[in-house]
């Protein structure tokens, strides 16, 4: 018995498997030339940017992505940067746009990546829809922005009224109630800050955070902060100095959101520091040598918080200011926060 084999030309089986391929995936797939026309588009393409996937071959990319349009996203040229995807032969980092391709926001992750074919440059495009991604992470900011808003109300009565108490508004204090209830409001400040910092990460990620800007003195920011802390300070036998020029200048700045600096700075610091250590909070003024900052401003103040804590290994130091992030290998027991301090500042 003889069984004949059907012959398919190899080209016809790839572009057939292409085809495929283009018509199963879940992401928008194109394929760009280097005048930024699309000279390939699966359906699911096409139907994330409100255009049949037949009409974008031909289209430029920029006509595609609705950057023509009135009132288009603002990171929608970010999308079209064929020319420097080709120019510079690597793939270019996601970039996010938001549009309204049919009356409903949307957002839609865009990869660049560049393809090297025997006669031409191209630009392979992946679009992948990340509204509902985009929109639960918008309802839990908005969630932990209302938690830590309403915690605050009832956070400040007990301040208030620890206040009074200190103040002997209730009665005579001896020295030992005195003592804790110094101490109760410290917890108190310290609680009220860990709220502050989720309240601040919560607002930036939607968006709503805005800097309040005033003359503020930074020596008086400082000197607050410290009293904040000097009962942690005393707990731990650690030594807390500030140096501080009598006349320091004011500056302006927003004074709730530096004195929120200043506190996470020495409070890293005394987590960081074993018993017995020492702190120091200086603030000086020098010649600006700063290359991130313009030469038009001759002089910068400098603040400063120095301890004579564990350190932080040099293949870490990059990663301090991520949200979340701990040092894996420090020694010391109450060093465990929850890694919003220094990403705040």
């Amino acid at each position: 018995m003889t069984i004949k084999k059907t012959f398919v030309p190899k080209r016809r089986l790839a572009n057939e498997l292409l085809q495929a391929i283009l018509a199963a995936s879940s992401d928008g797939i194109a394929i760009v030339g280097v005048d930024g026309d699309f000279l390939e588009a699966n359906a699911i393409f096409g139907r994330m940017f409100g255009v049949n996937s037949e009409q974008v071959i031909g289209m430029k990319c920029v006509e595609v992505l609705g950057c023509e349009k009135m009132g288009g996203h603002a990171g929608c040229r970010e999308g079209c940067m064929v020319q420097q995807v080709l120019r510079q032969e690597q793939l270019l980092s996601p970039t996010e746009i938001n549009f309204m391709p049919e009356g409903t926001l949307s957002t839609v992750g865009l990869t660049m990546t560049p393809v090297k074919t025997k006669n031409s440059r191209l630009c392979l495009m992946i679009a992948r829809d990340v509204t509902a991604l985009r929109n639960a992470a918008r309802m839990k900011t908005n969630f932990v922005a209302m938690i830590t808003h309403e915690l605050r109300a009832p956070l400040n009565a007990i301040n208030g009224y620890l206040d009074l108490a200190l103040t002997g508004a209730g009665g005579e204090l001896n020295e030992e109630l005195r003592d804790f209830l110094r101490r109760a409001r410290a917890g108190s400040e310290h609680l009220y800050a860990l709220l502050e910092d989720s309240l601040l990460v919560a607002r930036a990620d939607a968006g709503q955070w805005r800097l309040k800007r005033e003359i503020v003195s930074l020596a008086d920011v400082v000197t607050n902060a410290v009293e904040e802390l000097e009962f942690t300070a005393t707990d731990n036998a650690i030594t807390l100095t500030v140096d501080v020029a009598d006349a320091f200048p004011p500056i302006y700045a927003d004074e709730i959101r530096m004195q929120q600096v200043v506190r996470n700075l020495l409070s890293n610091a005394l987590r960081f520091t074993p018993d017995g250590g020492q702190i120091r909070v200086s603030l000086r003024i020098e010649p600006n040598r700063n290359e991130d900052i313009s030469k038009e401003h001759r002089d910068v103040v400098v603040l400063q918080v120095s301890d004579t804590g564990y350190g932080i290994p040099l293949d870490q130091q990059q990663r301090i200011f991520e949200r979340f992030y701990q040092c894996s290998d420090t020694a010391a027991a109450r060093a465990r926060g929850q890694g919003l301090g220094l990403a705040v500042v």
